[in-house]
C-alpha cells in the first residue's frame, strides 16, 4: 500500500494523528484551520475528524478556548501531551509526517500577503540585521543575525527580500525537523 494515499479509518488513530499535530505545531491553532488542514487536505475523513475531537475535548485531551476575535481555538492539554508520548507510534511515521507538513503548507497559504521588514543597525561587532516577517495582522517571526559587517547584512538582507516567504518556511522546515519524532521518556 502506497503510504501517499494511506488514510486513517478509525477514531483511535484519528485522535493520535491529531494530538501529534497539535504537539509538533506547540500552539494554539484556531478550530477552523484544524479543520482545513486536517480534512480539506483529504489527509482525515469527515465523520472520524468530528468525532475524533468530540473525545479529545470531552477527556481534556484537547483544551478548547476562545481567541481575542471569539473564535474557538484548540491546543493539547496534559493528557494530550502524555497521549502523544504513550501512543504516537500506533500511527505510521509518514503519515504524521504528512500532516504536520499540510499543516505548515496551509500557513504558508496564508502567508501569501506576508510583509517583511528589515533593520540595519550598527554595533561595535559589526552589524546587527534584524528581520521582521507578518502576516499582515501578527508578527510571525522576528530574527536578529550578527554579521561582520553592514555590506555583508545588506547582502544577506537583499536575499531574504528575494523570497521573504522561503526564508520564513526554510526555518521553519528546519525548526519541525527534530519535533517529529516525540520524545520517549
Amino acid at each position: 500500500m502506497d503510504t501517499a494515499e494511506y488514510k486513517p479509518d478509525d477514531v483511535n488513530s484519528v485522535k493520535i494523528l491529531l494530538c501529534c499535530l497539535l504537539h509538533n505545531l506547540d500552539s494554539v491553532i484556531n478550530a477552523d484551520e484544524l479543520y482545513d488542514i486536517a480534512v480539506d487536505s483529504g489527509i482525515i475523513n469527515y465523520f472520524y475528524y468530528n468525532e475524533a475531537i468530540e473525545e479529545l475535548l470531552k477527556n481534556d485531551t484537547i483544551i478548547s478556548a476562545l481567541d481575542d476575535n471569539g473564535k474557538t481555538c484548540f491546543s493539547l492539554g496534559e493528557k494530550g501531551e502524555l497521549f502523544v508520548k504513550e501512543f504516537a507510534s500506533y500511527v505510521e511515521l509518514s503519515l504524521r509526517k504528512r500532516l504536520v507538513y499540510e499543516a505548515f503548507r496551509y500557513k504558508a497559504k496564508k502567508m501569501q500577503n506576508a510583509s517583511l521588514s528589515l533593520d540595519y543597525r550598527d554595533c561595535d561587532e559589526g552589524c546587527r540585521l534584524v528581520c521582521g516577517i507578518s502576516d499582515g495582522e501578527t508578527q510571525v517571526m522576528e530574527l536578529t543575525l550578527l554579521t561582520h559587517s553592514r555590506t555583508q547584512a545588506e547582502l544577506i538582507g537583499e536575499r531574504i527580500s528575494d523570497n521573504p516567504l522561503s526564508f520564513y518556511n526554510d526555518i521553519i522546515n528546519y525548526s519541525i525537523q527534530k519535533r517529529l519524532e516525540p520524545d520517549k521518556e
